[in-house]
């Protein structure tokens, strides 16, 4: 790679090679150092300019999200939460009056060992019984 030079990765026929550029085109180039010699180049109205054009759109920026906040904060406060809150209260206890008989009587000793004892039972009988064949998947 003679083409490379210094301070380029890729040498210049390699370069234009990739982009298809014709031989007469010039090679399109960002330097740092023009971008900032430009932006020394403006003048004090300039900047001043740009610094309000910026400090104008900052405040119609705040001025913007203090307005909906404003009209969002009076419509959550014009709402009446002791509807929705009733309503849950009262659909919670509902489901509380269904499910705590059913985990009183899953929490049973009793239920659990008669439980434990049928699924020990049936995995005896299953795999105890002769003639029979034991429960599980064959792939044809």
């Amino acid at each position: 790679m003679n083409d490379v030079e210094d301070r380029d990765a890729l040498g210049e026929r390699t370069l234009r090679r990739a982009l298809r550029l014709e031989p007469d085109e010039h090679l399109p180039r960002l330097d740092a150092t023009a971008i900032a010699a430009a932006a020394e180049r403006r003048t004090a109205l300039e900047q001043a300019l740009r610094v309000t054009r910026g400090l104008a759109l900052v405040g119609v920026g705040l001025g913007l999200e203090a307005v909906i906040a404003l009209a969002a904060f009076r419509w959550l406060a014009d709402l009446d939460p002791i509807g929705l809150l009733g309503v849950g209260l009262s659909v919670m206890a509902a489901v509380a009056e269904r499910l705590v008989p059913a985990a009183a009587l899953a929490t049973d000793p009793a239920v659990l060992t008669a439980t434990l004892a049928a699924v020990v039972f049936a995995t005896l009988y299953e795999r105890g019984s002769t003639g029979r064949e034991s429960v599980s998947v064959r792939a044809s």
